[in-house]
């Protein structure tokens, strides 16, 4: 391992040789230094000829750091429903369904081309997953980062969380694709104005027929549970349960469940639109085959992508080809809508699956 690397490490706070593992030790400010003999002239100032030649290494070490990362986020996040593996370039991306016991049909939905998924019989122990590219760009100016005035870091970070953004909302559009699947039973989606305790165990309840209930949802969503029990006209709220909302604003069970909360950010600068829709919660039984098959093809790659005269400016892009498909029988796990969370971003959307339920609901009732 190269001082870069192991300089690199400790910046992102990864394991490193103990001559550099100095309690006060400044990664940063060493690996500033480092690239600055990489990329500039005797005198500090950064020489494109140098810069040019010498970029493939750095990005190399970018790369690597985003390979091992990623997966890593994604899996800490998402790890009880989500399947990962990782393959070499050109490499399939397969994974093996375990059939056994398993109730139902099952089936296979993913992203086509189109933007609209495929559903079909699974009649056989594996499937593949097909990839698509995607990708986060920043601006980087390396004459303010080897001066100290920025931090690499902090522009990686910005790529890096928009790549992980993506494949939340990849992973995401799979679930909510799987509102009107075929073969998904009533009982296993709730629709509500707002949150319903008794519609939520009625939900977990279903689910425990398979396996042991893990509520996930978004903050939003979960600040909205509660564990109240009417007792004598009054409502009780356990001590524990106003000790978890007031320390992390959501509590950790609901009746029992665990409460499971995936990261949330915004899209956009503006805080206009979320990443994940709010208003939706997943009850899935741990232990059973997981729904969602994630597969990253070959290695994350890095480049400089514009050059903008006179400020020695880079646009720096990461780039990672993502496969994400998802199996299961959709009456083994369920969906709450709570149609009474403010859905920043995601109005749109909503509006339209209430239009939906509106309409078929119309149509099941003619008569009101």
């Amino acid at each position: 391992m190269n001082k870069l690397q192991v300089l690199m490490n400790g910046v992102f706070g990864r394991k490193v040789p103990a001559e550099f593992a100095a309690e006060n030790y400044d990664y940063e400010a060493a690996l500033r230094d480092e690239l600055t003999k990489l990329l500039c002239d005797e005198k500090g100032r950064l020489n494109r000829y140098k810069f040019d030649r010498n970029k493939i290494d750095l990005f190399e070490l970018l790369s690597q750091n985003l390979e091992e990362v990623l997966p890593q986020n994604i899996q800490s996040a998402l790890d009880m429903f989500t399947e990962i593996i990782r393959v070499p370039q050109g490499s399939r991306l397969e994974f093996r369904v375990t059939r056994g016991k398993q109730r139902g049909r099952q089936f296979v939905t993913r992203a086509t081309e189109s933007g609209n998924y495929e559903t079909f019989r699974l009649d056989r122990d594996k499937f593949d997953v097909y990839p698509q590219a995607i990708g986060g760009a920043g601006y980087v100016d390396f004459e303010r980062y080897l001066d100290g005035l920025e931090n690499m870091t902090d522009i990686y970070e910005i790529i890096q969380q928009g790549i992980t953004d993506r494949i939340f909302e990849m992973v995401q559009e799979m679930l909510l694709s799987s509102w009107n699947m075929a073969g998904r039973p009533a009982k296993n989606k709730v629709i509500a104005s707002s949150f319903d305790p008794a519609s939520m165990v009625k939900l977990c309840n279903v689910v425990a027929a398979y396996g042991s209930p893990v509520i996930y949802c978004t903050p939003e969503f979960a600040a909205e549970m509660v564990n109240a029990i009417v007792y004598n006209n009054t409502t009780k709220i356990s001590d524990q349960d106003m000790i978890e909302v007031r320390e992390r604003g959501y509590i950790g069970k609901f009746r029992g469940f665990p409460v499971v909360v995936m990261p949330q950010s915004y899209t956009d600068e503006k805080n206009e639109k979320l990443v994940m829709n709010p208003s939706f919660a997943y009850v899935i039984p741990s232990g059973k085959e997981k729904i969602i098959k994630l597969g990253f093809e070959g290695s994350p790659y890095f480049r400089t992508w514009d050059d903008h005269e006179g400020d020695n400016q880079v646009t720096l892009q990461g780039y990672l080809k993502v496969g994400v498909g998802m199996v299961g029988t959709p009456n083994y796990w369920g969906i709450y809508y709570n149609a009474g969370i403010e859905a920043d971003g995601w109005k749109d959307y909503n509006d339209a699956l209430d239009a939906d339920i509106a309409t078929k609901y119309a149509q099941a009732h003619p008569n009101g």
